[in-house]
């Protein structure tokens, strides 16, 4: 498959991603194109990669870049806040539209874990993006936290936050914490269902970053993509979303689809985890991006017929 690195600039930072194209196409023969974005601790590599054979087997040019701070792009390290990526993707569609390779008028946006939330949230802000899905993605990240670990912890890091906010006010700076307490700050990252995330960066060879700030948890928690997602209609919208996701769970699927405008999809995968059934030896790996591949064939074909 044809696979040309690209650099783009997001508020002036540089970012750098791939463009793929099926295999014995033109380099000037524009195609309907999914943008493939990643989680919170993703790499363009990781997630993406699992979903790129299958749709350039179906035809499609696609895109993944890193966000600003991680992988090969530029930016400040241990920073996260959902804002700035959602200005990364936009910017990207920005740059995909510009392309030799893209139908800039079909151009879709797919994002995995936090990524979910992030293309809803940059559909609703940018009528440009024609289809949206968002897999395992979450509606209110600050409530998917709380409901996942004991209450006591919950505030004891209301308190470090609060504490922190006046800390950058005095001083400037923001105290960082593992990377581990971002999703499990009662600190039951060791103990929790980790092992597909270990496994894939193993096999990678790459790390997670150490530590993140304070300030970028703060922003984290207050990320809540629901608020925004009937923004899209009457653009298509899909939530796919595995039932026994213990990171984010089903109900978040289910309540930003219940917010959703018409028309919208919502695909429960019966029994499947958040990492593990996008491993491409998993039972629900091929039935599932199959249908997710189908989904944006059929979303993105009255765009494409639309564009020039």
């Amino acid at each position: 498959m044809p696979r040309r690195p690209v650099t783009f600039y997001s508020d002036g930072t540089r970012l750098e991603g791939f463009i793929l194209t099926p295999e014995g196409s033109r380099p000037d023969e524009p195609r309907p194109t999914v943008l493939i974005n990643s989680g919170l601790f993703g790499l363009k590599e990781w997630v993406p990669a699992r979903w790129w054979p299958k749709f350039l087997e179906a035809g499609f040019t696609c895109m993944a870049f890193d966000y600003r701070g991680f992988g090969t792009s530029d930016g400040e390290r241990g920073r996260i806040f959902p804002d700035e990526e959602i200005r990364d993707v936009v910017n990207a569609v920005t740059f995909l539209s510009e392309q030799p390779e893209v139908v800039s008028g079909a151009i879709g946006t797919l994002g995995w874990g936090l990524g979910g939330g992030i293309v809803i949230s940059a559909a609703a802000r940018d009528a440009r993006i024609a289809a949206v899905a968002s897999v395992n993605g979450p509606g209110d990240v600050g409530r998917v936290t709380r409901d996942g670990v004991p209450y006591a912890a919950w505030l004891d890091l209301q308190d470090r936050l609060a504490a922190d906010r006046v800390q950058r006010v005095l001083t400037g700076e923001s105290r960082k914490i593992p990377f581990s307490e971002i999703a499990h700050p009662d600190g039951t990252f060791a103990q929790a269902r980790t092992g597909q995330f270990r496994k894939d960066l193993s096999e990678l060879g790459e790390q997670p970053t150490p530590e993140f700030t304070l300030e970028s948890a703060d922003a984290y928690y207050s990320f809540r993509p629901e608020l925004e997602v009937a923004a899209i209609s009457p653009r298509p919208v899909l939530f796919v979303h595995g039932t026994r996701n213990h990171y984010m769970p089903i109900d978040e699927a289910r309540r930003m689809y219940a917010l959703a405008g018409e028309p919208k999809t919502l695909v429960e995968i019966d029994g499947a985890e958040h990492l593990e059934w996008i491993d491409a030896d998993s039972e629900y790996y091929h039935p599932n991006v199959d249908k997710v591949v189908r989904w944006f064939s059929e979303a993105l074909r009255p765009a494409a017929a639309r564009t020039p």
